[in-house]
C-alpha cells in the first residue's frame, strides 16, 4: 500500500473536527419580531376562544349525559313495570320430559346414521 493516501487520510480524518463553522446567533429584524408578537397574541386569543367553546361545549355535553341517564333510568322502570305485569309462563317441558326427549332424539340420530353408514355396502357374510 503506498503511503501518500495513508498519510492524507490520516491528516483529513484529524482535520475535520477543526472544520466544522458556528453560526453566530442572528437576531431577527425589529419588523420580524413585530410580526412574531403579532401573531403570538393572535395565537393567545384564538386559544383563549377555542377553550371557551370547549367549557360552552363540556357543560352542553354534561347537560346531554344528564338527560339520558335520567331517559335510561326512566325506561328501566318503565322495563321492569312492564316485567311485573305479564305472567310468566312455565316451561313447556320439565326435567324429566326433556331428558326423555334428549334420549330419544339421540336414538333416533344413531338408527339413522347406522342405516345410513350400510346402505352402501350389502352384508352377505351369513350366506356363506
Amino acid at each position: 500500500m503506498r503511503q501518500g493516501p495513508l498519510f492524507l487520510l490520516i491528516a483529513l480524518g484529524f482535520a475535520t473536527p477543526l472544520l466544522q463553522a458556528e453560526e453566530a446567533p442572528i437576531e431577527p429584524p425589529a419588523e420580524r419580531q413585530v410580526e412574531l408578537e403579532h401573531r403570538l397574541s393572535d395565537n393567545q386569543q384564538q386559544r383563549e376562544a377555542i377553550k371557551q367553546n370547549l367549557d360552552a361545549a363540556s357543560v352542553a355535553g354534561k347537560a346531554q349525559l344528564l338527560r339520558l341517564r335520567q331517559e335510561n333510568q326512566r325506561l328501566r322502570l318503565q322495563l321492569e313495570q312492564e316485567q311485573a305485569q305479564t305472567p310468566v309462563q312455565p316451561p313447556l317441558l320439565n326435567d324429566q320430559q326433556q331428558w326423555f326427549a334428549v334420549g330419544g332424539g339421540v336414538g333416533v340420530l344413531g338408527f339413522l346414521l347406522g342405516v345410513l353408514t350400510t346402505r352402501g355396502r350389502r352384508r352377505r357374510q351369513w350366506l356363506n
